[in-house]
């Protein structure tokens, strides 16, 4: 039953990432308009929440199965881990959600150099480009 608020929170955070990277991927803000305002709102808060929760769910399971395996340590580490690790994480995938704007339904942006960068939006957005990626030509 310990485990329930940790599982929820993570496919939360995923489900919130999702949204953030569908979002990118099928609109571009163009201008300073009210639509255009609240699109770029959307996605930047559901990509923060999105991995704040996904980190802070990941970080609990990972420090109880050192407890489990006997390895204990002060709330504060766990605590300054997901800390770190969340504000590493929303830098760089805003940094590729605002990559991936610059040419919406085209995912070839984060993925044409090195299919692992597509890992920083979050599990379900690497699906979804990975999964969007053309084939490639042969000779």
């Amino acid at each position: 039953m310990e485990y329930v608020y940790a599982g929820a929170g993570l496919l939360a955070g995923l489900l919130l990432g999702a949204i953030a990277v569908v979002t990118a991927l099928t609109y571009t803000p163009y201008g300073a308009s009210l639509f255009d305002t609240a699109i770029t709102a959307v996605t930047g808060i559901t990509l923060q929440l999105g991995n704040l929760l996904s980190i802070s769910a990941l970080t609990a399971f990972a420090f109880e199965a050192l407890a489990i395996g006997g390895i204990q340590y002060p709330i504060v580490v766990p605590a300054a881990f997901a800390y770190t690790l969340t504000h590493v994480t929303v830098y760089y995938s805003c940094i590729r959600i605002t990559d991936l704007q610059s040419e919406p339904l085209n995912p070839d942006i984060i993925i044409q150099h090195n299919p692992f960068r597509a890992l920083v939006l979050g599990v379900p957005g690497s699906l979804l480009l990975i999964r969007v990626r053309p084939p490639s030509r042969r000779n």
